[in-house]
Formats: structure tokens, sequence, C-alpha cells
């Protein structure tokens, strides 16, 4: 299975002791492992860290989660880009989807295994 690095945002980090407190644990949110990177980009409001993810989660346990996808307009574009969707959270689409604000917001169903 292959990795590869994004840099997800963690709020601000006030300096390396911090971020070596935090980092972890928002890697593991993602199922990934911190890289030891990060830096601040809105002073006093915004941090990013750096996380190695895999390409495909595996596991035998399954958590399925809804996620905001913005506004989706039919089943038709659902299906289409649910997928995509689901796999910025290194999950996948479960084909489930509702509409939460019309005109403003949808949600899809999303599995992540592990």
């Amino acid at each position: 299975m292959s990795t590869y690095t994004v840099w997800m945002s963690a709020g601000p980090l006030w300096n390396d002791e911090d971020a070596k407190e935090k980092a972890p644990k928002i890697a593991a949110a993602h199922q990934g492992k911190w890289t030891g990177q990060w830096k601040t980009v809105v002073p006093n409001e915004m941090s990013i860290v750096e996380v190695e993810l895999h390409t495909g989660m595996e596991g035998k346990n399954e958590f399925k989660t809804k996620i905001i996808a913005g506004p989706l307009w039919s089943n038709d574009e659902a299906q289409k880009v649910g997928s995509a969707i689901a796999a910025s959270y290194t999950a996948d689409f479960t084909g489930e989807w509702n509409t939460i604000v019309e005109g403003q917001m949808s949600v899809i169903e999303i599995i992540n295994k592990f």
C-alpha cells in the first residue's frame, strides 16, 4: 500500500511542545502518522501539520458517518462526486446522501475501515 503526505488544519499551535502533543492525535484521527512537520499559516489563529496517509484503508472494523458535501442538486450528481469527496477523508462513499439545508448544504455517508 502506497503512502502520501498532506497538510491538515490544526488550529493554533503555539510551539514545538504544543505541536508534539496535538499533531499525533490529529494524524491518528485521520488514520495517519504525523511526520514531525508543522507551521503557522495565520498567526494566533491557524497552524497546519503534515500527515502521512495510506492510499487505502483496510481492517475488519468499519465506521459510517455523514460529512458535509456542499450543495448537491440530484442523486446523479451525488453519485458522480460522492466518491471523490469520500476519498478526501480516505474513506468510501456508501451511496447515501441527503440535503440538510435546501439550496445550501448536503451530506454524504462515508465508511472508514480500520
